[in-house]
Parts: structure tokens; sequence; C-alpha cells
């Protein structure tokens, strides 16, 4: 046996006590069980950073190129970078993410080879690109480009092929998918800002973001599935760090 490598009192005191009473529960046998239960909420959030990271990125594309196709620059100044997000005085986007294209521009280098439409768009935060989805900017605003629900099948095309008779997207669905995103950008939030999601149903919340990502590029969801460690995670629950917590606290492992 060799010596504890943390006392509670040095993890209360590096992490706060406040912050490691989220992960108690009534049933905890001791403090290993509450160190053990953190231990497995920073690997799920380290398992769940790869499909956050494909479906974020997937996101912004998708609808970036649907509203390529479906906003008439023909008469847009685009002084600086040469994309409908930067137009010159700006009619197509709200004041809130006109101000979110501002502020995403000032950490563009002044290089003009790395002031391009794909430069910006890495910019802008998950929130910018799901408040594109919301209501405000269906067909039925009175100014601006009217994106959806027509738009619906360019970002999703498998789950409304694009020119289908069939399968036609309707201002319900423009809603139930603004609904779908809040609540994966929410976890998303949580884990970049080492927050708990342990007791969020991340399970739940991950296979929405699968089925959303399946809407847009199945194969991605086929690679993820190949690769990712998530379910394993999430399946292994806290106790299977116990081992690992009692090392830390007790020198046993």
């Amino acid at each position: 046996m060799q010596p504890p490598l943390l006392s509670l009192t040095a993890v209360h005191k590096a992490l706060s006590q406040q912050r490691m009473e989220a992960y108690a529960i009534h049933a905890d046998r001791d403090e290993v069980d509450l160190v053990a239960r953190y231990l497995w909420n920073m690997a799920l959030a380290g398992a769940l950073q790869d499909s956050l990271h494909v479906f974020e990125v997937t996101l912004r594309n998708a609808i970036y190129h649907a509203c390529v196709k479906l906003i008439d620059t023909s008469k847009l100044r685009m002084p600086d970078v040469q994309c409908w997000l930067d137009a010159d005085p700006s009619t197509l986007l709200y004041p809130q993410e006109a101000a979110d294209v501002q502020r995403a521009k000032t950490r563009l280098p002044p290089d003009p080879k790395r002031r391009t439409p794909g430069h910006l768009i890495a910019k802008l935060g998950m929130g910018f690109w799901v408040q594109l989805m919301s209501r405000v900017y269906n067909e039925l605003r009175a100014d601006g480009p009217k994106l959806w629900p027509q738009g619906l099948p360019l970002v999703f095309p498998a789950r409304w092929p694009p020119g289908s008779k069939k399968v036609v997207p309707s201002h319900g669905d423009r809603e139930m998918v603004f609904d779908q995103l809040q609540r994966i950008r929410e976890i998303r939030n949580r884990v970049a800002h080492h927050e708990p999601i342990w007791d969020r149903n991340a399970g739940a919340t991950y296979d929405t973001l699968l089925e959303v990502l399946g809407w847009m590029n199945p194969k991605m969801v086929a690679a993820i599935a190949a690769l990712d460690s998530f379910p394993t995670v999430l399946a292994g629950g806290a106790e299977s760090f116990r081992p690992q917590a009692e090392l830390l606290l007790t020198g046993r492992g």
C-alpha cells in the first residue's frame, strides 16, 4: 500500500467544497464514492468531447452552406469577409447575431488570407448557429432572409430529402429541431465549463445528438459509433472509478 495522494481537505481546497457537494448522493458509503463520481463525470465529459466536436462543426457548416443557397447576396456589400455573414450594413441578421459576427471578426488575424468565410465560421460559437434556427429567422419574418422551414432539407437532408413532395418540413419541425439543438448546446456548455453532466440525463442527450447528426450526415454517425467511448464510460457508472478514488484518498488501488 502506498500513502494517499490526496486528502479530502486538499480536494476541497483545490476544487471547493461547494463544487464537490454537487457530486454527493444519499446512498454514498463514504467520501470515496463522491470522488469516484467526480472522476466519472470527468471521464464522461472527456468521452463526449469527440462527438460534440463532430456535431458542432457539422452543424455550423451545414447551416452556413444552406444559407448560401437561400440568401441572395447579389446586392450585398461585403467589404471585409466575402460572405453573407459580414454584409455591411447587416440587413440579414438581428442585432445580437450581427454583434456576434463583429466580435468574431476581432479574433481574426489581419492577413487577408485568414479573413475568409471558413475562418469566420470557425470563430462563431454554437449558440450563434442554434439561434439562426430560431423562430425569428423563419419564413414569417418581415425583413431579411426567410430561412425556415424551407432550409431544413438543405441542413438535414437525411430527415427531409430535398425535393421530396412526401416529406415536407413544417414550422413545427423547425421548432422541434431548435429544441433538440438547445438540449445539445446545454450539455456542450456544461462540458466546456467543467460542470456536472452525470445527473443531466447525458445518455438521452447523446442519443439526440446522434439522431440529429444522422439527419445531417449518417456516415459521421457510423464513424462515431465505431470509435466513441462514451457509451462504455456511461454504462460503467461511478462505481467503475472507485478503485481510482481509493488510490487517491487511501493509497489502496
